[in-house]
Order: C-alpha cells, then sequence, then structure tokens
C-alpha cells in the first residue's frame, strides 16, 4: 500500500471513531433531519468500509506476489 492509501485509511477509520453519531443524533429535530442524518451515516461508513476493503485487498495483492514469486521461481527451475 502506498503512504497516501495508508493515510487515507487511519484517516477515515479515525474519522469514524472521533465522530459522536449518537449524540449529533439527539441533536436532530425533525422527522426528514432525522432520515437525512441516517442516510449520511449509513454513507459514511459504506465509504469507510469500501476504502478499508479496498487498500487492505492490495496489501493482501502485494504480499501474495512477493511470497509467491521465489516458490514459483524455484518450481519452474526444478523440471
Amino acid at each position: 500500500m502506498s503512504a497516501t492509501g495508508k493515510k487515507v485509511v487511519d484517516v477515515a477509520f479515525k474519522a469514524g471513531k472521533s465522530i459522536d453519531w449518537e449524540g449529533m443524533a439527539k441533536l436532530m429535530v425533525s422527522d426528514e433531519a432525522r432520515k437525512e442524518f441516517a442516510t449520511l451515516r449509513r454513507t459514511f461508513d459504506e465509504v469507510n468500509t469500501a476504502l478499508q476493503t479496498k487498500f487492505s485487498q492490495v496489501i493482501s495483492q502485494i504480499l501474495a506476489s512477493r511470497v509467491s514469486s521465489p516458490f514459483r521461481y524455484s518450481f519452474q527451475h526444478l523440471g
């Protein structure tokens, strides 16, 4: 993972932890505001999860390619 990618994931994760969703929800007065806030929270969680998933897959692919390459090389030279 690039340094930028790691930073994006870290910032998104920390932002999700530092937001007082429950406290903010109590401030919503109208039903429309509650619906919009619920949509905002759900969207934030989806984006945060997508970022974490995307960058964790990139790390897995990098690790897999680095681990499997030496084995692939040795098996090709055995035959």
